[in-house]
This record gives structure tokens, sequence and C-alpha cells, in this order.
């Protein structure tokens, strides 16, 4: 996966791993995946050091 653009995430944009901790998306980037396709990805913060695409390492996004 190769990123070719990253924008903030919106204010309302949250994911969870378990429906009682919400937490804020960080940022939206575009990626470049290995079929050459493009995507738009959620990114935050895991263990409090991480960013990565939170959509992959299994979370549900939520908007409020």
């Amino acid at each position: 996966m190769k990123i070719i653009q990253i924008i903030p995430a919106p204010a309302n944009l949250f994911y969870a791993f378990d429906k009682e901790t919400e937490l804020p998306a960080v940022c939206l980037a575009l990626v470049e995946v290995e079929s050459g396709d493009r995507e738009i990805r959620v990114m935050g913060l895991t263990n409090g050091e991480l960013i990565e695409d939170v959509q992959e390492a299994g979370a549900i996004l939520l908007n409020e």
C-alpha cells in the first residue's frame, strides 16, 4: 500500500474496536493498493503511539 495523499479527518468521524470505546480518527489517506486501485482509508492513533489504518486493524467506523 502506497500513501498518495493525507488530509485531516472530519471532527465527527470516530472508530472503535468495541462498542464502549470511541476514538477520533486522525486523518483520511488516499492510498494505492497492490492492484493499482485507489482507496480512501481511515487512519487512527492506536496504542497511543502508532498511526495506522484502523479498518484494516478490525475497527468499525462511527459518524456522530
